[in-house]
């Protein structure tokens, strides 16, 4: 069964659709916010908070628009992870795997987290469909392939979302550090 007929079961109120549907996107979801969390209990938690979300909206989604069903249960994820961190006063500039290899100095944690912090209000402030393309490139790590099942996007499109991205943050990371001297 395709899922745009699982969806529209689910719109007429069918459980067992709504089964097939968790089973389908919960190992996407659950990748995705793992990534973002890095916590196995908080994982399960915003998980399960996503499709209680997407169980309240599912009548409210589009099976004809052009969003696809990954990227709005994914768009669903980001915003619970949002959502939380806002709740729970987390700064989102823990430290990447990048920052645990620089050791103990302290000063070089400090400027690798506000490096990371502005690298992140950049991604932001790019379109939508860029941001979430370098996001789950190089944030979640996600593969091409796997952005493209998550998004619905074909692969070279994301490709070309993420060059477009990437130049443009190129342009507001020199412009800023221009700005600096």
């Amino acid at each position: 069964m395709n899922e745009k007929e699982i969806i529209k079961r689910c719109q007429d109120g069918d459980k067992s659709a709504f089964d097939e549907l968790i089973r389908t996107f919960y190992p996407y979801v659950g990748k995705y916010l793992l990534k973002l969390t890095g916590d196995k209990t908080l994982t399960e938690d915003l998980t399960q908070d996503v499709f209680l979300k997407v169980i309240r909206t599912i009548d409210g989604y589009k099976t004809s628009g052009r969003a696809s069903f990954a990227t709005y249960i994914i768009t669903i994820a980001k915003n619970t992870f949002i959502d939380y961190t806002r709740r729970n006063k987390i700064i989102l500039s823990e430290l990447t795997e990048a920052e645990s290899q620089i050791g103990d100095n302290v000063e070089n944690k400090v400027i690798a987290n506000l490096e990371y912090a502005e690298v992140i209000k950049y991604i932001e402030s790019l379109p939508p469909n860029q941001a979430t393309a370098i996001r789950l490139k190089y944030i979640d790590e996600y593969t091409l392939k796997e952005i493209e099942s998550i998004t619905g996007v074909p692969a070279k499109t994301v490709k070309s979302r993420i060059h477009e991205g990437t130049k443009k943050l190129r342009g507001f990371l020199q412009s800023d550090r221009k700005g600096e001297y």
